[in-house]
């Protein structure tokens, strides 16, 4: 669907407020920091257990980024979420087995929870995208994988569910919750903005359609892959980073001095409201080389020119920020005669990567100071991961809260120290993100609320 089509922008109009300061600082906010609270806890119960063992994290995480998806936009209940199963089977746990007791290299296993309903349905439907990814005929491949069993009990539980959930919020809306009430999440504001518009429009509202439903399956879909895979990575940075991590701990104890001073850590209202120019860095450093969708894909809408080069019509293009400029030094200068006119007068806008470090992991990057005050600047240096203009990443406010409150969280109750080099490996593979094959934790709890670093 082209930007232009006025489908597209209905589209948007029904989700819109999904990322405005209110809804993200009243629904989404409490939502994530309940999800990864519950990560916290256990964790915690890991670490005892492993005592000194690190644990693969990466299924954690994706349990609890899932578990923030369905809450923003369905309201999930904390105690049907898929990290509570693995709380209680973890809880459950006295002892665990270590192959090699006496190496502390060595991991600590852990069992898992099975997933099942809606969740399962998601993660199945998620996988299923690598297939068209790598394929040189997504077309014929996505109707073959539709065939699969499996694929066909996804979609039908898919279905389900957001035929469930709809008549849920269709119930809520009819018994008072108008539009004088806040939202509280997300289908319930989809469901308001529909009723707005019918009434506008002078029809009956539409709730039970294609778009909807879309709509609702591509937020659970790009919600939850992206920001998991983000976590994973910064994890990974924090972990082999000590230095860095001790810093970010620090600007953690400043920049929440009342958390401090009553024992408690931060709040998901304070959180979502601070301004710590180093933790700012380090998420946008984080985003930056983990390079979680490494090209961005625009299809040229007329016969043009990119840097001396004709595009004819149609053409697909693809923007990779993998690569020199980004993560690498560039491969030569650019004749600037070769650029379109806006592009030469945007010159400068945007900083540019020292090429003697542009491969290294330094939050720095992104810090100015002035007259002794240390501020973040996002302008500091090219960043491609969202996207630009229409059709860039609508969820990047989410991504980036969501990412802040795991790293107060997170970096709040334990130190990650480093893994054993042999559970450590920075190979990925590209399924619907670039993912890392390796996210193994080597946890110590230590509260900031506790003695001083």
């Amino acid at each position: 669907m082209k930007t232009t089509n006025p489908q597209f922008k209905a589209h948007r109009r029904l989700i819109q407020d999904l990322m405005t300061p209110a809804f993200l600082d009243e629904v989404s906010a409490p939502r994530i920091y309940e999800a990864f609270t519950s990560l916290v806890n256990l964790w915690a119960k890991k670490a005892r257990l492993a005592n000194g063992h690190p644990f693969s994290a990466s299924g954690d995480i994706n349990k609890a980024a899932l578990d923030v998806i369905f809450a923003v936009i369905f309201s999930l209940d904390p105690k049907d979420s898929v990290i509570n199963a693995q709380r209680q089977l973890i809880a459950s746990t006295a002892s665990i087995n270590i192959t090699s007791p006496s190496s502390i290299d060595e991991p600590a296993v852990f069992p898992d929870a099975p997933i099942s309903g809606a969740p399962k349905a998601i993660l199945t439907l998620t996988e299923s995208l690598k297939f068209l990814a790598i394929s040189p005929i997504p077309k014929l491949t996505f109707w073959l994988v539709s065939l699969l069993p499996n694929m066909r009990r996804a979609r039908a539980a898919k279905e389900t569910m957001i035929t469930t959930e709809l008549e849920k919020a269709k119930t809520r809306l009819s018994i008072g919750a108008k539009e004088e009430q806040f939202a509280r999440c997300a289908i319930d504001d989809i469901l308001r903005r529909e009723l707005a518009t019918a009434e506008k429009e002078n029809r009956e509202p539409a709730y039970n359609t294609r778009t909807i439903f879309d709509e609702l399956f591509g937020l659970l879909i790009a919600g939850y892959d992206t920001t998991s895979t983000a976590i994973t990575w910064g994890l990974k940075f924090l972990s082999d980073h000590q230095k860095i991590q001790k810093k970010l701990r620090e600007a953690l104890r400043s920049g929440f001095p009342a958390a401090i001073a009553e024992c408690r850590k931060p709040t998901a209202e304070e959180i979502s409201k601070a301004h710590i120019p180093y933790l700012d860095a380090t998420q946008q450093e984080i985003i930056r080389k983990s390079i979680t969708v490494p090209l961005v894909t625009r299809t040229a809408m007329v016969d043009t020119v990119i840097l001396g080069h004709h595009i004819p019509k149609g053409t697909n293009v693809f923007l990779l920020g993998n690569g020199p400029d980004f993560i690498e030094p560039p491969i030569s200068e650019i004749p600037e005669e070769r650029r379109s006119k806006t592009c030469q007068e945007a010159k400068g806008s945007i900083g540019s990567w020292d090429p003697a470090d542009s491969n290294l992991f330094i939050p720095e990057r992104w810090i100015t100071n002035e007259n002794g005050k240390e501020s973040f600047d996002s302008t500091s240096g090219p960043l491609l991961t969202f996207g630009l203009g229409p059709r860039g990443c609508f969820g990047r406010r989410m991504a980036y809260l969501e990412l802040k409150i795991v790293l107060v969280l997170l970096l709040w109750n334990f130190e990650l120290k480093i893994a054993p080099e042999n559970l450590s490996s920075y190979q990925a593979e590209d399924n619907l993100t670039h993912q890392p094959k390796q996210c193994y934790l080597r946890l110590l709890s230590s509260p900031l609320e506790g003695p001083g670093l």
